[in-house]
C-alpha cells in the first residue's frame, strides 16, 4: 500500500510540475506576442512622414499594457521612454513627464536615465513652463551627469533662466555684433 500511495504522490507532483511548466510557457509566449505585436505597431507608426494621432495613442496604449504586464522585463524602460517621446510630439508634456518620472522611480539602472533627467528638465522648461522644476532636474543633471551629452545644454538653459528681459536682449544684441 505505501508503494502505491508513493507512486500516487509521485505521479501528482509530476502533473503539478507539468501544469506550472505550461503556464509558463504560455505566459512567455503571450509576451513574446506582445513584443512582436509591439514592433509590428512601430514599424507602421514610424514608417509615416506625419504620424497619425490615433496610432500614437495605440502605441502608448500598447507600451503601457507591457509595462503593467510585466514590470520586471527590462524593457519597459524603454518602451516608457518611446512613450514620452510620443506624448511629446503631440503636444501631451504632462504625459511625457509622467513616463519619464516612472522611468525614474522604477528604472534607475536604465542606459538612458540620465537624458529622462535631462528631458524632464526640457519639457518642464520649453512645454510646461514650471521653471523651479526645470532648474530642478537640470541642476540634477549637471551634478550626477557632468560628463554626459546635454550638459552645456542643461547649462545654457540655466543660465537663460536666470537672465530677465533686459538682459536678454542685451545679450542677443552682443551676439549680433559678432555676426
Amino acid at each position: 500500500m505505501n508503494k502505491v500511495n508513493l507512486f500516487v504522490t509521485v505521479l501528482l507532483i509530476l502533473s503539478i510540475a507539468a501544469c506550472k511548466n505550461s503556464n509558463n510557457k504560455t505566459q512567455i509566449s503571450e509576451k513574446e506576442k506582445a513584443i512582436q505585436e509591439i514592433s509590428s505597431s512601430e514599424e507602421v507608426l514610424f514608417s509615416e512622414l506625419e504620424p497619425d494621432k490615433e496610432k500614437a495613442t495605440a502605441m502608448i496604449e500598447q507600451y503601457l499594457t507591457f509595462v503593467d504586464s510585466y514590470p520586471e522585463d527590462t524593457i519597459c524602460a524603454e518602451y516608457l521612454f518611446k512613450a514620452s517621446e510620443i506624448a511629446m510630439n503631440f503636444n501631451q508634456p504632462h504625459n511625457s513627464i509622467r513616463y519619464l518620472t516612472q522611468i525614474e522611480t522604477s528604472y534607475p539602472d536604465y542606459s538612458k536615465y540620465p537624458t529622462c533627467i535631462f528631458m524632464k528638465g526640457f519639457i518642464y522648461h520649453y512645454e510646461i513652463q514650471d521653471l523651479e522644476k526645470a532648474r530642478e532636474y537640470y541642476q540634477r543633471y549637471i551634478d550626477n551627469y557632468p560628463e554626459h551629452t546635454f550638459v552645456k545644454d542643461a547649462e545654457g538653459a540655466l543660465m537663460f533662466m536666470s537672465l530677465n528681459d533686459d538682459e536678454l536682449i542685451e545679450l542677443f544684441e552682443d551676439m549680433n555684433k559678432y555676426n
